[in-house]
């Protein structure tokens, strides 16, 4: 994010849990609540301790394209989210509108590549100002793999834009 003096860089360690619903063949509903169990705003050469705190997001997605022999599948995509954290000299407080797009293929019923395209913006409140993402746009790349007993992996990679890396485990029941 960035303000009007300084940009400033957030990093956070959450663990969390989400529930997915599924209402039908196209839409999706998800909700999830983390615990930021560590975190670090950096302005400059200054450092500041951010947590413990939490993030919570609701979403709903819509398969656009379902996958065929020679095609991809397209699903949409949006979101709504607020993380809040202790810091000083002031709490962190973060609200978060996002859009995407992602198109994978999946093959042998349990591998399923794709890539993923998102905008995004919302207000950042910290040290008695009111910040924006740097970046509105994030790009990059993610798979999952159906596992036994209604498990799966998930690993996705955007350095492109706002950068993140998230690993996720998820069973279906």
């Amino acid at each position: 994010m960035s303000g009007a003096a300084q940009p400033v860089d957030v990093l956070q360690l959450a663990v969390g849990a989400s529930y997915e619903r599924r209402l039908n063949e196209r839409w999706t509903l998800q909700g999830s609540f983390a615990e930021i169990v560590w975190g670090e705003l950096a302005q400059g050469p200054e450092r500041f301790i951010l947590g413990p705190g939490f993030a919570a997001s609701f979403a709903a997605s819509f398969l656009a394209l379902e996958q065929g022999k020679a095609w991809p599948f397209i699903s949409l995509s949006g979101s709504l989210a607020v993380s809040a954290a202790r810091s000083v000299p002031t709490p962190y407080v973060a609200v978060d509108l996002r859009l995407g797009a992602a198109v994978g293929y999946t093959i042998a019923q349990r591998f399923t590549p794709y890539a993923a395209v998102r905008v995004f913006g919302g207000p950042v409140f910290w040290n008695d100002g009111a910040f924006g993402d740097a970046f509105h746009v994030q790009a990059g790349l993610g798979a999952v793999v159906g596992l036994p007993a209604g498990f799966d992996l998930a690993l996705e990679v955007v350095p492109l834009g706002e950068q993140r890396a998230t690993l996720s485990v998820g069973v279906s029941f």
